[in-house]
């Protein structure tokens, strides 16, 4: 499981599918069976989720990118049911449904909508588990900055989430390239620049 989850990593962050063909390739051979490593569908959800990345932004496969998806959201709900009580997980079926979330046309959201957000579930309820999640806070911060304004969506609610993820994550430039683009997208140059230093001076 060592090797495979830096195949996994190694395939998240340079989108290698090779990486993550290997990785799947030893998760499906070792978790077999009721004493299999807890973690096992947490890992594959991962490959999936990496593999949907990689169809739909690099290849522009449609048709493969939407199958890896739904894998991936099958294999999350399967990995909350074994570890219902792990913050990692809840974030990354958030991440999912923030996937999902993103390919909905505007009828699609008015349905969804009359209901809780999954997607906002999933990350308080990570948050709940541990206060301390920045990927959860990050992942809330998105989701506000690019959800349309009926539905919620507000720079300044993200900007809060975001502020929060950086100091959670004070070695992760990532959450203030978020606050750039969240003062970037108000047309805040200025203060989008300043998050940006930061961020490249980690």
């Amino acid at each position: 499981l060592a090797q495979a989850v830096f195949l996994i990593e190694k395939g998240e962050q340079f989108l290698d599918m090779t990486a993550l063909a290997s990785a799947k390739k030893i998760l499906l051979a070792e978790c077999q069976g009721a004493r299999r490593d807890s973690l096992c569908e947490y890992y594959l959800a991962r490959v999936y989720l990496a593999e949907y990345i990689y169809y739909d932004q690099v290849r522009g496969d449609t048709a493969k990118a939407l199958d890896s998806l739904a894998m991936a959201e099958s294999t999350g709900r399967d990995a909350i049911a074994r570890r219902p009580g792990d913050a990692r997980v809840r974030v990354l079926m958030g991440r999912i449904y923030q996937v999902k979330l993103s390919r909905y046309t505007l009828t699609d959201l008015t349905r969804m909508m009359l209901d809780e957000s999954p997607v906002v579930a999933e990350f308080n309820r990570a948050l709940e588990l541990d206060p301390g999640s920045g990927e959860a806070e990050l992942g809330l911060g998105i989701y506000y900055l690019y959800i349309p304004r009926v539905f919620g969506g507000d720079g300044h609610r993200a900007r809060k989430h975001f502020k929060k993820a950086a100091k959670l994550m004070a070695s992760n430039p990532e959450p203030l390239v978020w606050v750039s683009i969240s003062y970037r997208e108000e047309g805040r140059l200025e203060d989008a620049r300043i998050f940006l230093d930061r961020a490249l001076a980690l």
